[in-house]
């Protein structure tokens, strides 16, 4: 099947590729994933793009993303593997690796800082995230450096004050908006 995304995808497309730290607020069912798949394609066409680390519910790492990713012609020459249970053993051909917040240290003790293989943090369902004082957000505060591109997509970001956006800010931009502490 054709890819045609909607005038709002077509906007969050564009938005993506101009915006190397950004959020997508859109609720479910509205293609924040096949957004992304899109984007992922013209970044890869310009070279721009290599790996892309999706951070996701462990349902959402494998019928989401896989699913989405065969779903579109022009996203199928797009690898995804999921990091989970068995396959604990990152693929390096992957342009997309999947992995729920409890796999993260499994998968970040696997690689060398100094020869980063992701280009683009993707965290889908941020509010996971909005709590800085876990185990995984500290986890992945030690690398967000690391990524050129850092994207969080929830469907309800929900905030029951500034907090609870910190946390999913501080992963889009280091910290310009609400500072680092």
């Amino acid at each position: 099947m054709k890819y045609e995304p909607r005038n709002y995808q077509q906007k969050a497309i564009r938005f993506l590729l101009e915006h190397p730290g950004a959020g997508l607020f859109m609720e479910p069912g509205l293609g924040k994933t096949s957004v992304c798949l899109a984007a992922l394609h013209l970044l890869k066409k310009r070279e721009m793009v290599e790996r892309v680390l999706v951070i996701a519910p462990l349902r959402v790492c494998y019928e989401i993303w896989p699913v989405e990713a065969q779903k579109w012609d022009q996203f199928r020459h797009l690898r995804v593997q999921v990091f989970h249970d068995k396959n604990r053993e990152l693929d390096l051909n992957a342009d997309v690796v999947c992995v729920n917040p409890e796999g993260l240290l499994a998968l970040i003790s696997q690689l060398d800082v100094k020869r980063w293989p992701f280009d683009w943090l993707i965290v889908d369902e941020s509010t996971r995230f909005k709590h800085t004082n876990t185990q995984r957000f500290r986890l992945l505060r030690n690398v967000l450096h690391l990524f050129k591109r850092r994207t969080i997509l929830t469907g309800t970001p929900t905030p029951n004050g500034m907090m609870d956006l910190f946390g999913q800010m501080l992963m889009v931009d280091l910290g310009r908006t609400l500072g680092k502490f």
